[in-house]
């Protein structure tokens, strides 16, 4: 078993090292006790509650191989498949050589994925590998407690399983890649999967070294057995099959007019929550608000796309459309005032937002002592926020109602005639 012998030689170098070098080097190199294993129906790491540049041992249930502080990762921000924050894996000298891992209890019977993100920057030398334990107590390891040793060399540009050469996958660089690892206790079977391609599918208990337990113990990410540059991990989880597959609906069909903004919402069930919402509005506006307002400047028939995200990074998109038209410009026609004077005059207003053609007015007095002008009718074009006022001459004596019409507004009035002056209007 490949990490198990390298790391008997490496620890023995270590224990000697520290016999010869005193207090200085016994403070670097620390062994602690055997962690906790975290018991959880399903877990999930992205990193991103931990400070950037801080030392991942002793938090979130992670630790050192064999409790050896020495060889502690950091959290960084340099990369990161889902916002912000990674962890970084190297190789610094013989010494020291970053290795970290996170232990699990009740993982033994059913179907369970192992899902970890992998970024291989293109400069990367050396290699470094990603490891399944079935067993794991500090300090003490045989073979039959490795389950899987995959190995991501630089050097020869590929992911391979450290125990069958033979299988092998290109490594993706400078991008995010799916590493992932069903799991069938019952079966006694790992499938394992990279980039959305299959490496191989063997047996969990047996594959490694005969007599291995059937139980899932813990991950290690290991910087390798020789000098190696930086890898970034990401995005981890270990999860039963959800009950329903994810999904996500973007609502709609939504119709609106231009710079209206319109509410539109977004549902998501199954896979793993805690979802991420992401929408594209195809007009360059997005939004990562569940249910987001947004306003179109142009008319149209916009796809709007919805993407979801669960917790294991699994997505899931649905389409909507939102039709977009001009604000209708309309005209609306008031009868603003009534006044006297040689004759009636009338202030007639459109306060609408289009213009108004053709509008019809009518002035109607009903006094029995008028003579002329009792009724005076007429067209008038009146532009949107502007008014026009229209005249009626009349001849009479007396008291008189007034009603004033224009379009479907209304207007009454009250008044005094003697000859050509209408007077006191109430």
């Amino acid at each position: 078993m490949e990490k198990s012998y390298s790391r008997k030689i490496l620890v023995i170098g270590v224990l000697f090292l520290l016999l010869g070098a005193g207090v200085a080097l016994g403070s670097t190199a620390t062994r602690d006790s055997n962690p906790v294993p975290m018991s959880r129906e399903n877990w999930f790491e992205n990193f991103d509650s931990y400070e950037v540049g801080s030392t991942l041992h002793g938090q979130g249930g992670w630790f050192c191989w064999d409790g050896l502080t020495a060889n502690n990762a950091y959290i960084t921000d340099a990369q990161s498949h889902s916002v912000s924050n990674s962890l970084e894996i190297k190789w610094i000298d013989q010494s020291v050589w970053q290795d970290m891992v996170h232990a699990f209890t009740d993982v033994n019977s059913g179907n369970w994925t192992i899902r970890a993100w992998l970024y291989v920057p293109s400069d990367m030398t050396g290699a470094s590998d990603f490891i399944l334990m079935n067993t794991y107590v500090n300090g003490t390891h045989n073979s039959p407690d490795w389950s899987l040793q995959l190995e991501f060399s630089a050097t020869a540009g590929t992911i391979k399983d450290l125990n069958d050469a033979t299988k092998t996958l290109p490594i993706v660089k400078d991008a995010w890649a799916l590493l992932q690892v069903d799991i069938d206790f019952e079966a006694d079977l790992q499938t394992i999967y990279y980039n959305g391609e299959l490496l191989e599918s063997v047996s969990w208990r047996n594959h490694v070294a005969q007599g291995g337990a059937k139980n899932f113990a813990a991950i290690d990410l290991y910087a390798g057995s020789a000098y190696s540059t930086s890898v970034y991990w990401d995005d981890l989880s270990v999860t039963q099959p959800p009950e329903t597959p994810l999904s996500c609906d973007a609502g709609g069909p939504y119709n609106g007019n231009v710079n209206v903004p319109i509410q539109f919402t977004g549902t998501a069930e199954g896979g793993f929550s805690p979802y991420a919402y992401f929408w594209d509005f195809t007009d360059g506006g997005t939004s990562t608000e569940q249910n987001p307002t947004h306003a179109y400047t142009a008319p149209g028939v916009y796809n709007v796309t919805l993407t979801v995200t669960d917790a294991v990074q699994t997505t899931v998109t649905d389409t909507a459309t939102a039709t977009i038209t001009e604000v209708q410009e309309e005209p609306i026609i008031v009868v603003d005032s009534i006044a006297g004077g040689i004759g009636v005059k009338a202030v007639i207003k459109n306060i609408g937002t289009g213009d108004a053609t053709g509008v019809s007015w009518t002035i109607a007095l009903d006094g029995k002592l008028i003579f002329f002008g009792k009724s005076k009718t007429g067209t008038v074009d009146i532009a949107a926020g502007e008014s026009v006022t229209v005249k009626s001459f009349v001849l009479g004596f007396g008291a008189t109602n007034i009603d004033v019409t224009a379009d479907t507004a209304t207007k009454n009035a009250t008044a005094k005639v003697l000859l050509f002056f209408v007077t006191g209007i109430v």
